[in-house]
């Protein structure tokens, strides 16, 4: 490269390479479905994630870089099921911050305590329940939990099956499992 050819020439509108008709269109319908899938499944990935990392702040990152993650490589491949795809990689995305928020937390030296918080109980029926709620959560492993959250959320065993990975018989084992569960704690 000569001292000419430096900066590389942008290439002009006309320069690059027509656009085929076809691509176009399924480009179009791919952004139609994806918006569909954003205004139909987003308060319930939203929910499901706040479950999960317990934070209304960082479940929001989490499900928009999940929504554009599944933007960018639904152009790239074909993806039969996209809700279900989308709940994957934002179950994925929430676990690695999940593994990272550990490992801050591991890092953190034993001199440092945290101050006891003082809360005074809550007499509103929707703390009550919330507590009722996490409690009966805490005592359900991960796959049985996320199996539950994720059956709350509307999704199908299938669907539940594909984002974590498991059959469907799977997800019907431990949602029994984790209904057995919090039936036998109330």
């Amino acid at each position: 490269m000569s001292i000419r050819d430096y900066p590389p020439r942008r290439k002009s509108p006309v320069d690059q390479q027509p656009v085929q008709a076809g691509h176009v269109e399924v480009e179009k319908d791919l952004r139609a479905r994806l918006l569909d899938l954003y205004a139909s499944s987003r308060p319930a990935l939203l929910s499901y994630i706040r479950q999960l990392v317990r934070s209304t702040a960082e479940a929001e990152d989490i499900v928009q870089s999940a929504f554009l993650k599944t933007f960018d490589l639904a152009q790239e491949q074909k993806i039969d099921n996209l809700r279900a795809w989308l709940y994957r990689v934002a179950h994925n995305l929430a676990i690695d911050a999940l593994r990272r928020r550990k490992l801050q937390e591991n890092a953190v030296s034993e001199w440092v305590y945290t101050k006891p918080s003082e809360t005074s109980p809550s007499a509103e029926q929707s703390s009550i329940n919330r507590q009722t709620v996490e409690r009966a959560l805490s005592l359900l492993n991960d796959r049985e939990r996320s199996c539950l959250l994720l059956r709350a959320e509307g999704l199908s065993y299938a669907e539940i099956g594909q984002v974590l990975e498991i059959s469907a018989k799977s997800v019907s084992v431990y949602l029994a499992r984790g209904v057995k569960k919090v039936r036998s704690e109330s």
